[in-house]
């Protein structure tokens, strides 16, 4: 069912369902779109019972901040604007990121159903992105609070909000990333991961592609359709 009061369902795909869970694939042209998606969802959870894993992909770069991240500490704000890249906030915690076309995102929402553990729900994302990659044939392990990694490399961020009765759980998955723009336009994080271990963020992350491990958008969201089934279902 459609939320209240957001925009009309635009490239929307019903990929699955699993008892009350539905899973769909739905792309808006716009970061900032996206993510008002997500709290629209996060806002109806409650009201209607409905829990929903929504797939999209990031578009023209954008860089997204933490809802606790200060632009001017997390950004080389001179960059941003000599490149045209707008920032945008999200409702959920954790650290400021660039979105890019090559970014795989994913969503889910549902009753928060009273008090929630945030390691449970952090330890759910982690085994979406796990289940995903072992289809692609990567082994990867859940490091620090929130993320993924294949080796000491992270290739995933996730990130959690509880308002409304409802929680909202969001991530990524690197598929293709421009390094150069990501070191330009992001500064050094405040907080980091123990294992981070001071590195630069190109030196940091992996991607999909650089594992070998990306062949088809299509073959993507289904591996994450029916992992998410077997997480969240």
């Amino acid at each position: 069912m459609q939320p209240d009061n957001v925009v009309e369902y635009q490239q929307m795909r019903h990929i699955c369902s699993s008892g009350n869970l539905e899973v769909i694939r739905w792309s808006e042209p716009s970061v900032d779109a996206n993510l008002k998606i997500d709290a629209q969802f996060a806002q109806c959870a409650a009201r209607s019972g409905n829990r929903t894993v929504r797939l999209w992909w990031g578009s023209g770069p954008t860089i997204v901040l933490g809802c606790g991240d200060k632009p001017e500490l997390a950004l080389n704000l001179d960059e941003c604007r000599k490149r045209g890249i707008e920032w945008v906030r999200r409702i959920t915690g954790g650290g400021t990121v660039l979105q890019t076309p090559g970014v795989f995102n994913y969503s889910y929402t549902a009753p928060s159903g009273g008090r929630m553990d945030m390691d449970r729900v952090f330890r759910q994302g982690a085994d979406l992105i796990i289940k995903v990659l072992a289809r692609f044939g990567v082994n990867a392990w859940q490091r620090g609070v929130s993320d993924v990694a294949v080796g000491e490399l992270k290739v995933s961020g996730n990130a959690q909000a509880r308002k409304w009765k409802s929680i909202l759980l969001h991530g990524t998955l690197l598929v293709d990333i421009d390094r150069k723009l990501m070191e330009d336009v992001l500064k050094y994080p405040s907080k980091e991961p123990d294992y981070r271990d001071g590195r630069s963020h190109s030196d940091f992350i992996v991607t999909l592609k650089e594992l070998g491990a990306f062949s088809d958008p299509v073959i993507l969201e289904k591996a994450f359709a029916s992992a998410a089934v077997e997480v969240f279902g």
